[in-house]
């Protein structure tokens, strides 16, 4: 059994890490920590964790923790986990990796020099739906692809959010914590990268990103396209254009494959019967998942068991610094583009983020 603890108690913290982490045999959270006592408090009352720090150091400094998730904001990534790893922890960081290109260079260069695990939060790859699509696309099915368009809007309105969160000069906002999940998978999914981005806001404050809409280009020719928000319904859906079939995919929904020949048209009855059946099909094993919290928090579970397991075995982690780079630097790149309202290259893009 690995001992693991959190840094950072937030919402991400609690909904999603906590609850996956106490799902597994392989793993003890041993303790936490957070800048903010109360909430250090009513967090580890809730999930009953002895050992609280307000400082992360002295966390850091406890022998019995082999293991960190650091859950803090994107502003503080680089130091916490550079302080991990000098530590000697393996280390889970949640994505965006960090703030600038500098620092991420900085925390690839460090974590080369220590025998520790290093694995990136972007538990997107996990997800039941991203891997059957993943498959799908690898075997053909829908052909050569020629564009992929993703719509995410999470439905914060009303509800707490934190001013970092909204910001993008402290690692908020839309282009850069909703779409790094976007620009990983869409690397995930073709294996290929991202060359080319365009970005477009709404947002009157010019800082924010809300909403945004994110088009881009792979190196070999397949169109990108995401639309982002925190203030509209729910929403997680994704088409996927080939030669000779589209796949509609609702990563909310158990039954969220849709496959609609291109000859045909989605209010055809003969699709409208495929798609029932298919409801059917996935019903039983719908409700297995529910009893664990649904595929999202699955996602984070199927994550931090990738991620012990490597402990255990000493096998490589799936989801590499260098795949948080890549996703940075086009989070960087469209966020240069919102500024001067032009594509911008990826590899010319920016090298930290523009306020």
């Amino acid at each position: 059994m690995i001992k693991v603890a959190l840094i950072g108690c937030g919402k991400v913290a609690v909904n999603w890490h906590l609850p996956a982490l106490k799902s597994l045999r392989e793993a003890e959270v041993v303790a936490l920590a957070d800048i903010d006592m109360e909430r250090l408090n009513r967090v580890a009352d809730k999930f009953r964790i002895e050992k609280r720090f307000v400082d992360y150091l002295k966390l850091l400094h406890d022998p019995d923790v082999e293991a960190v998730g650091v859950c803090v904001p994107l502003h503080s990534h680089f130091e916490v986990a550079l302080a991990a790893l000098d530590a000697g922890k393996h280390l889970l960081l949640e994505k965006p990796l960090t703030m600038s290109l500098d620092e991420a260079d900085q925390l690839i260069d460090r974590a080369a020099k220590v025998d520790k695990k290093v694995l990136v939060g972007l538990n997107m790859r996990w997800h039941r739906l991203v891997r059957q699509t993943r498959e799908i696309i690898q075997k053909g099915i829908l052909g050569p692809i020629g564009l992929i368009n993703n719509i995410f809007s999470s439905c914060h309105y009303n509800r707490l959010i934190p001013g970092w969160r909204l910001r993008r000069k402290t690692g908020g906002g839309n282009l850069i914590e909703n779409g790094t999940h976007f620009y990983d998978m869409w690397r995930f999914l073709l294996q290929c990268e991202i060359e080319e981005v365009t970005a477009v806001s709404c947002s009157t404050d010019k800082s924010d990103d809300e909403p945004a809409i994110v088009t881009a280009r792979t190196a070999n020719g397949v169109l990108l396209n995401c639309v982002l928000s925190d203030f509209l319904p729910d929403r997680n859906e994704m088409e996927i254009i080939g030669r000779d079939c589209l796949l509609r995919v609702s990563l909310h929904r158990f039954d969220g494959f849709e496959f609609i020949p291109l000859h045909s048209y989605a209010g055809d009855v003969r699709n409208r019967l495929q798609k029932i059946a298919h409801f059917f099909k996935e019903l039983p094993q719908a409700f297995l998942q529910a009893r664990s919290g649904g595929d999202l928090c699955l996602s984070f579970r199927n994550q931090w068991k990738h991620f012990i397991d490597c402990i255990q075995k000493d096998t490589s982690v799936e989801c590499t610094l260098d795949d948080g780079l890549r996703a940075l630097q086009v989070a960087l790149a469209a966020v240069q583009s919102v500024s001067i309202k032009q594509p911008v290259r990826v590899i010319q893009a920016t090298r930290k983020i523009i306020g």
